[in-house]
């Protein structure tokens, strides 16, 4: 039985205890088409997990991450890009990543970087997790940046990195998380709106127009997102938000600008 065939099958068994929009898998992009290198996994797994973590190496192509010995990931290079230019066209349009498309494109392999088990865990805590998996993908295997499918996103790796330094329940790295896509966009007024929220059970963010230039209306709509992640759906059709008392920021749930019939977080501004 191939590793994949023992990986379906186990994953079938627990299905039903999982939920399925939780973070749970991630591509690293790769220039090289080269196996990983074991010292620099070691490495890596004692930097970014700490004590009590290891790392198999012994398929130079499936790398298991382990605590102990319960295994909490798999690291397995594929020689070969994603397939339909999936990578680069998520990285296209990621203001995160200007020449996201053009640098995700040089990428001849990826790592499929995957939980494992972890049915006690919160959405929360399994893309932690899954963050972590990647940090040490992008060592082991030379990553040049990480493709997050669960929001329609890819970043680059030293933004990754950057996001994710000292990563925690209270330092959560909102940005590799989520897309925040800037539509609208004009002389006078501006828009966006995220997507990935659903891996949290959250509807999706948006902002038809505002006034607010795009550092501003992405450090906003990304602090609303942290608070939801953090609370929960807790934002009431007609509730407020801003950064003080005095600053009311009308929320209604209404269809999104996407997609009609889902509802999201419509943040109107006067």
């Amino acid at each position: 039985m191939s590793f994949f065939d023992r990986f379906r099958r186990s994953r079938s068994k627990k299905k039903a205890r999982l939920d399925e929009n939780m973070p749970r898998f991630c591509f690293v992009l790769c220039e090289s088409t080269e196996p990983g290198d074991p010292s620099a996994a070691a490495n890596a797994v004692n930097k970014v997990f700490g004590r009590g973590y290891s790392i198999d190496c012994s398929d130079p192509n499936i790398f298991v991450v382990q605590r102990q010995d319960t295994t909490i990931g798999f690291l397995a290079h594929m020689p070969a890009p994603v397939p339909g230019d999936e990578a680069q066209n998520n990285a296209d349009e990621n203001f995160l990543w200007p020449d996201g498309k053009q640098e995700a494109s040089k990428h001849q392999s990826h790592v499929i970087v995957t939980t494992f088990g972890g049915e006690d865990l919160s959405p929360i805590e399994s893309a932690i997790e899954l963050t972590k998996l990647a940090l040490v993908a992008l060592q082991a295997f030379d990553g040049l940046g990480v493709y997050w499918g669960g929001a329609n996103v890819c970043n680059s790796r030293s933004t990754f990195e950057n996001f994710s330094e000292d990563i925690s329940t209270e330092n959560l790295p909102v940005p590799m998380w989520l897309r925040f896509q800037f539509v609208g966009v004009s002389e006078h007024e501006i828009g966006m709106y995220t997507l990935g929220m659903q891996q949290f059970n959250l509807m999706e963010i948006e902002v038809d127009k505002c006034k607010l230039d795009a550092i501003e209306l992405f450090e906003f709509v990304s602090s609303i997102a942290l608070y939801l992640i953090k609370s929960g759906p807790v934002i009431e059709d007609g509730n407020t938000v801003g950064g003080d008392q005095n600053e009311q920021i009308l929320v209604r749930h209404l269809p999104s600008m996407n997609e009609e019939t889902k509802s999201v977080y419509k943040i109107i501004f006067d």
